[in-house]
């Protein structure tokens, strides 16, 4: 799955704080995928692949029209989780940190 420019730009200065973090999406309803933040201080890019990571730092589990709505913003990170429909094992740090990223309008 290709993530939007702007949250790409913003989970680029979140890597600073998580080195080389995985972190999985689990969408029953579509295909899993996993994001790969570089290591502090180097000029690489966010990497989103198709599948399953090796050893996540935090899964995300959510259907993809939350996900959607996550990502377009029309409904918060924090209310999905809130109403049950996003549901993370993991990095409770890196939960809230990526939570923030992700502003409704």
């Amino acid at each position: 799955m290709q993530l939007p420019a702007p949250i790409i730009e913003r989970l680029l200065r979140l890597s600073c704080l998580h080195p080389l973090t995985r972190v999985q999406f689990r969408l029953p309803d579509a295909s899993d995928f996993y994001v790969i933040l570089p290591p502090s201080g180097q000029d690489e890019m966010v990497i989103s692949r198709f599948g399953q990571a090796e050893d996540p730092r935090l899964v995300l589990e959510m259907s993809e029209r939350t996900l959607d709505a996550i990502l377009s913003g029309t409904l918060s990170a924090r209310h999905a989780f809130l109403l049950g429909d996003l549901r993370y094992t993991g990095d409770r740090d890196l939960a809230a940190a990526l939570a923030d990223l992700f502003p409704a309008a």
